[in-house]
């Protein structure tokens, strides 16, 4: 018989773009159905926290890149003036994961998408003291 071993296979935009419609039904979502797809939709941090609508971007050979598009200014916390985990604070852009934690064999609507309701968790704490409790390194 031998040692066979299974080797995963990256996604397709289709897998990936099925995947997030099934669990996000509700989302606007865009796609070519080969080499993008970008969803949108209203998120909440926890059954009492905020909304917040979300614009996810998707192109094969590239990260996912999730930004927070309303509301269109994040409030930030007393005595800061700077969004903590973000690529980029006027855009929104924000940082979930450190470097490999993500690659294309991993399904979207499991990964990007609840780490950034737990990023939003964690900014909601923020806003409160100032003190981001969400681990990660500093940008």
């Amino acid at each position: 018989m031998g040692n066979r071993l299974i080797r995963a296979k990256k996604l397709t935009i289709q897998e990936q773009y099925i995947a997030l419609k099934r669990y996000y039904p509700n989302a606007v979502m865009e796609s070519d159905m080969r080499t993008y797809l970008i969803w949108e939709e209203t998120l909440k941090s926890s059954p009492l926290g905020d909304e917040y609508k979300v614009k996810l971007s998707y192109k094969v050979g590239e990260h996912p890149k999730i930004y927070v598009i309303e509301p269109m200014t994040l409030k930030l916390a007393p005595n800061r003036d700077r969004l903590p985990h973000v690529y980029n604070h006027e855009e929104q852009h924000l940082c979930l994961y450190l470097g490999k934690e993500w690659t294309p064999y991993k399904t979207i609507a499991y990964t990007i998408i609840p780490w950034a309701i737990e990023w939003l968790y964690h900014y909601e704490l923020w806003t409160i003291d100032g003190d981001w409790k969400g681990g990660g390194t500093q940008h």
